[in-house]
């Protein structure tokens, strides 16, 4: 997995602005490993998507709380003065890789919007804008053209793709749900 940002709203701090929130968890990774896998059911699938979710809507309410650990990094390594060294954990491998955003995301949702965007931070990588509506979900996808050969209408493609298949697989398990209730 890649490092991945999302912003997480602060604003209920002075001064707030936003905590980086990461999507990648020990639970995002089970639900893309179960919806991958051939054996496993409508329901399995169904139940790694929700903890998926209720870990990262955990994960994204503590961000907002101010319990995230980037923004906290992030002071620590701009406190340092000139010519300081920096500290073990800034050069350490792992953490520049877990810092090297691939996939950015930022969120607006507004019925009022019609369009906004939101860039790639790094050349490597997508920027992903996208508000959430009664009826749809809107994407703005974002990349560099350059030797690293992203492709915006890839990653579109690919997540209408994932979106699908989530959707198929709620539907069969409430028409199963609906189909077991005794009818009267």
């Amino acid at each position: 997995s890649r490092a991945t940002y999302e912003a997480a709203a602060t604003r209920a701090f002075a001064h707030g602005r936003t905590e980086t929130c990461r999507s990648v968890s020990t639970e995002s990774v089970a639900f893309c490993e179960q919806f991958e896998a051939a054996t496993a059911s409508a329901e399995t699938k169904l139940a790694a998507l929700q903890a998926a979710v209720k870990a990262h809507s955990t994960y994204a309410k503590m961000c907002s709380e101010g319990k995230g650990v980037d923004r906290h990094l992030l002071g620590l390594r701009l406190s340092l003065r000139p010519g300081e060294e920096k500290p073990k954990i800034f050069q350490d491998a792992a953490y520049t890789e877990s810092s090297h955003w691939y996939l950015s995301t930022s969120q607006l949702s507004s019925e009022h919007f019609e369009g906004w965007g939101f860039s790639e931070v790094v050349p490597d990588g997508y920027g992903v804008a996208y508000t959430i509506r009664k009826d749809a979900v809107i994407l703005h996808i974002a990349a560099m053209k350059n030797e690293f050969g992203l492709n915006s209408d890839h990653l579109a493609h690919y997540i209408k793709e994932a979106a699908t298949e989530m959707r198929a697989v709620v539907l069969a398990c409430k028409l199963k749900e609906a189909a077991a209730k005794p009818k009267l």
